[in-house]
């Protein structure tokens, strides 16, 4: 039932079973534009309190029932009940955000893979990215456990723009020896575009969009918190976690507080590694006002993260050894792996700073949206824990504004606007003697500025939405102003001409400008069964350091040197897919073809500076990437008990034209498969547990021969297959069943097997007494992580809705 009155807006309603007409306690009823929600009571009622005028999605989620998606226009009061369907397919009709327009994963053309909060909370991780590396179409590069950053369909750093509830992350994205400065308690759900046609972000999404979700905001008139406590086996990982939350009548406020510690972590293979502890702690509050004219929050953050880098430094025995003796130690001892001090090799100190302004005020039957924030990035390498070598500190200043229209009548959705960056780079003082300063990169501002439109049109056939056509346009302009850097012999700055100096770096202006497009259609066939195909245009400009490198970059154990030539990227990418939603059953299988010319790389030379290979960057190539990626999960209408899912990624790449050794791109993760089989205990009146479950999971790796070989820039990687298991429930109070505690317990590589995955790029940090060794085979390097137990527990506290109707 949907009604209107002409007070306050607001929505409110029941939740019920279709069949048994009984209410539904706990269903979660949000709306993702605005990050409210609020769950159902005992008798199935809801109230999401006070909330702009507007059109919106609404989505409704509770456990053994399908999520229901329903288009509502809040005009004042408005009463709406949802019946729900009992079934164990979780994966129907969710809202997506990050295309622009609010859409959900049927009609949107583009594949889209979500990552819900019930997964992240199973599951095991040391950053956010490895919440969502195990799913179709996504991979993470590595340096260590704790240096991760995320790639879609075989391209990363730079190609994948990583939000925050829609914001971009700033934090050296072209850097490969630090990972994705985020908070992985942070992180409450996830979604991720696996293609070029996130049109409202710009040229930062030629691969796609990692979207990060914290929290949604409590219901109103209530306080809502958690303490979160996890410990990791393997690398002694210590996680807490306090998050907190209130609503009084529009007011909200959103705290989360983390910290967690690491020292070296363990394999069969290299016994502890040394150069791999990290420790990293985060502050993030968010205050706004959710009105009848819109909304308006204020959010800030500081995340501190320091963190080793391993260099692979050891003896001929395969011992590992300082870079440099400690007293008089020359390799650390147990004490030293089992540190949780990053202090005592070379590594990072990387800080993250950032303010955002958000707000969204009605405007007619639309919204205008005005967002600005700041943001810096402070970034050190650290010699021996005292000194640093290479320290500098970006700036930015992201803006955005655009406005949407939702005509729900129509089934008709509009957002336009323009968004963009200043940047200001700059390096920091030297240190003092006798340490010699690195600059990588040379002082400098870009400016980044972009218009798009994006459009979404349904039409309906006896009733319901069959076809969905979407599409938009967007032209970006890139501009960066680069300072010219002499140095003396000692690696100080001197002014250019000085005798004896030596050009660092030469100043520049360099302009890019281009256009990105998109238009897709998606089709819901009869029986549950539904088609997609999208078309996109991608244009990227050369990143800072692709244009200027000219320095040893330690974490990747290259001299880099940049191209001020290179060409801006100009992609242009098909996808299809065939997919089916069934009560009992469940998949999709998605392809893709990716034309990219210009395609920037660092090329790996045969010249060597200061003991490192020389990588150049180089963009004269066209570069083909195809793909394959399915799942398929089962969830039996007579087996309650059961739920089983697979999930399948195969991606080949070639360089037209190319030689043997050089045809295929580097760092293309090998093929993959993931399948897990969950057992769900049936909770039992009067127990103290609830939603019990027990899982187990393996993933196979194939063997990855396509690579660029050329010099030893890879080497192949083997096969290998891994075991997980998992087991969790919910402590509850039997007269209420309220949760007083939630247990996860997982096992990650039960069988404690030695690998080296294709993407883990510590496998070529090896060295000799020092000496700097190219590693030919994977088992010279550094491997993965071995067998970890992870025990997590969750106690939820605060108040509850009081809902009356």
């Amino acid at each position: 039932m949907l009604s209107c009155g002409a007070s306050a807006q607001s929505l409110r309603g029941r939740v019920t079973d279709s069949t048994t007409h009984l209410p539904v306690q706990g269903a979660e009823i949000a709306i993702p534009q605005l990050r409210l929600g609020a769950v159902s009571d005992k008798k199935g009622f809801y109230d999401l309190g006070t909330l702009p005028r507007g059109n919106y999605d609404v989505e409704v989620q509770a456990m053994g029932y399908a999520p229901i998606f329903r288009q509502v226009s809040i005009g004042g009061m408005v009463t709406l009940d949802f019946a729900t369907t009992v079934s164990y397919n979780s994966l129907k009709q969710v809202v997506i955000t990050s295309l622009g327009n609010s859409t959900n994963t049927q009609r949107s053309p583009v594949p889209v893979t979500l990552i819900s909060h019930r997964m992240i909370l199973e599951g095991a991780a040391n950053t956010a990215i490895d919440l969502i590396a195990s799913q179709p179409g996504i991979s993470e590069t590595t340096e260590g456990v704790g240096t991760t950053k995320p790639q879609i369909n075989g391209l990363g750093f730079d190609r994948v723009l990583v939000l925050t509830d829609g914001l971009p992350q700033e934090d050296f994205q072209w850097g490969d020896d630090h990972g994705i400065l985020i908070d992985p308690y942070a992180v409450y759900e996830a979604e991720v575009i696996r293609g070029p046609a996130s049109l409202q972000y710009g040229a930062s999404a030629e691969a796609g969009v990692v979207n990060f979700k914290t929290a949604p905001f409590v219901p109103n008139g209530t306080f809502q918190g958690s303490w979160l406590s996890e410990y990791h086996t393997n690398n002694g990982y210590l996680g807490n976690s306090l998050h907190l939350g209130g609503n009084n009548d529009g007011f909200i406020y959103d705290l989360r507080a983390s910290g967690e510690l690491a020292h070296s972590y363990w394999n069969p293979k290299d016994g502890y590694v040394w150069g791999s502890a990290w420790n990293q702690g985060n502050a993030r509050l968010t205050l706004g006002l959710n009105k009848p004219w819109g909304y308006s929050r204020l959010s800030l953050s500081a995340l501190y993260r320091r963190i080793q880098v391993p260099d692979g430094n050891r003896d001929s025995t395969g011992r590992f050894l300082f870079d440099n003796p400690v007293g008089e130690k020359a390799a650390p001892t147990l004490s030293n792996f089992l540190s949780y001090s990053p202090a005592i090799a070379s590594d990072k100190i990387l800080d993250e700073y950032q303010a955002w302004w958000r707000n969204n005020v009605r405007a007619g039957s639309g919204s205008i949206g005005v967002d600005i924030g700041l943001t810096s990035s402070v970034h050190h390498d650290i010699d021996s824990g005292k000194i640093g070598e290479n320290n500098m500190v970006v700036y930015d200043i992201p803006y955005s504004l655009k406005y949407q229209l939702t005509d729900v009548r129509k089934s008709l959705e509009l957002t336009t606007g323009i968004n963009g960056t200043y940047e200001i780079e700059r390096n920091l003082p030297p240190p003092p003697a006798p340490y010699i300063p690195d600059y990588e990169i040379p002082d400098y501002r870009n400016f980044e500025a972009g218009g798009f439109a994006i459009a979404e049109k349904g039409f309906k056939a006896q009733g319901w939405r069959q076809l969905t056509i979407s599409g938009g346009l967007r032209y970006d302009v890139t501009h960066f102003t680069g300072d010219g850097m002499s140095l003396d012999a000692s690696g100080n700055i001197v002014p250019d001409g000085t005798p004896g100096s030596s050009v660092q770096f030469t100043g520049f202006n360099n302009t890019y400008s281009g256009w990105s497009g998109s238009a897709g259609v998606s089709y819901q066939l009869p029986h549950d069964q539904y088609v997609k195909l999208n078309v996109a245009k991608s244009f990227r400009a050369p990143a800072i350091n692709e244009l200027t490198s000219n320095g040893l970059n330690i974490g990747s154990n290259a001299f880099q040197l940049g191209n001020l030539h290179l060409k801006a990227e100009q992609g242009y990418q098909a996808d299809l897919a065939y997919g089916y939603h069934g009560k009992e059953f469940s998949s999709e299988l998605d392809g893709f073809y990716n034309h990219i010319a210009n395609f920037i790389f660092a090329d790996r030379t045969d010249s060597i500076l200061q003991g490192y290979p020389v990588y150049e960057y180089v963009s004269s190539n066209t570069a083909i990437l195809t793909g394959l990626s399915a799942y398929v999960d089962v969830h039996p209408a007579a087996a309650k008990w059961l739920q089983w899912n697979s999930r399948f990624s195969y991606i080949y790449t070639w360089l037209p034209h190319a030689t043997d050794s050089t045809d295929h791109l580097p760092w293309i993760p090998a093929p993959h498969l993931h399948s897990e089989l969950k057992l769900l205990f049936t909770d039992r009146p009067g127990s103290i547990l609830s939603g019990t479950y027990f899982k187990v999971g393996v993933a196979h790796y194939w063997a990855q021969h396509d690579i660029y070989s050329a010099l030893y820039t890879e080497v192949p990687s083997a096969a290998y297959t891994l075991i997980d298991a998992g087991v969790g429930t919910a402590f509850v109070k039997r007269k209420t069943g309220r949760v007083v505690c939630s247990l996860f317990v997982n096992c990650t590589n039960l069988t404690n097997i030695g690998y080296a995955d294709h993407l883990n790029l510590a496998q070529y940090f090896y060295s000799l007494n020092g000496n700097l060794v190219t590693v030919t085979n994977q088992r010279q390097g550094v491997f993965n992580m071995g067998q970890d137990f992870t025990l997590k527990v969750v106690f939820p506290f605060g108040t509850t809705q009081k809902i009356s109707l």
